[in-house]
């Protein structure tokens, strides 16, 4: 089976942008390369990530800028190994030196080229920086690379990457990647990323009681629609579970510490 690249592109780009046209052509007979639209709106577009993960199954996530805000999280939550292409880890600040009506740089798939930077969308993006930090955890430090540009002027944050994972690289390029630079730089390293980190088959979870599970799959709740996790024991009598998937995902606090509610581990 053809192996899968999931590139997730900057805020003003789109599925055609250059970077994914360049890695559908590296990549030609290779692997498989997605490179979709994505919605405006940053918790929409988790979803929609999210949704399509778990149809497609990526091998790895490839991001630029925007793109790779998003990808870090939706990474470390799935533990999918990423390339974060120049990543922008301050979206806010990025947004409000642009508020106004803007156009998308390359063409969408719908025809709608316009957007509007708004106080609203600001404050979406406000909420989601808060906690982009939540699932990196151990078991992902050595699997989400960076790729920064020595010529970038518009996003700094490779000492906050390093904070949080171990490997990065440079690229003597701005922010975002000309076709050569993909070619040269992102796409070998993506190579060498589908090569250290093959898909896993099987994911297991650790309770923070102890309690060890396989997961199962994603579903949704029927009357609400809610994304669920489902998961079994693999002790005792391997009873089947079912919690929503923000709850399985999320964070517990207990006695003045924070820490994963289920933390992935090798079994």
């Amino acid at each position: 089976m053809a192996q899968k690249i999931l590139f997730l592109h900057g805020f003003f780009a789109s599925g055609t942008c250059i970077p994914a046209l360049a890695l559908k052509e590296y990549f030609s007979g290779k692997a498989t390369v997605l490179s979709p639209d994505l919605p405006l709106h940053p918790q929409e577009t988790l979803d929609f990530i999210q949704r399509l993960c778990n149809q497609e199954q990526p091998d790895i996530l490839v991001g630029n800028s925007n793109g790779s805000f998003l990808a870090q999280i939706v990474a470390s939550k799935n533990n999918i190994p990423a390339l974060l292409g120049n990543p922008h880890f301050e979206m806010t600040r990025f947004l409000m030196e642009r508020i106004g009506s803007h156009e998308y740089k390359s063409p969408r798939a719908n025809g709608n080229q316009q957007l509007v930077i708004n106080q609203t969308l600001i404050d979406e993006f406000a909420e989601l920086q808060q906690h982009q930090w939540d699932n990196c955890q151990v078991a992902n430090q050595e699997n989400i690379w960076g790729i920064f540009g020595e010529n970038d002027h518009l996003a700094h944050f490779e000492p906050l990457f390093l904070m949080h994972y171990k490997y990065s690289y440079h690229f003597p390029g701005g922010h975002t990647p000309t076709e050569q630079e993909v070619k040269t730089w992102y796409a070998p390293l993506a190579t060498k990323m589908l090569m250290e980190y093959p898909a896993k088959e099987e994911r297991y979870f650790q309770h923070f009681k102890g309690g060890k599970y396989k997961f199962i799959n994603s579903a949704f709740d029927s009357e609400t629609l809610e994304r669920m996790v489902v998961y079994q024991a693999i002790y005792g009598e391997q009873a089947y579970w079912v919690r929503p998937e923000k709850m399985f995902f999320g964070l517990v606090t207990r006695d003045g510490k924070t820490f994963n509610r289920f933390t992935e581990i090798e079994v």
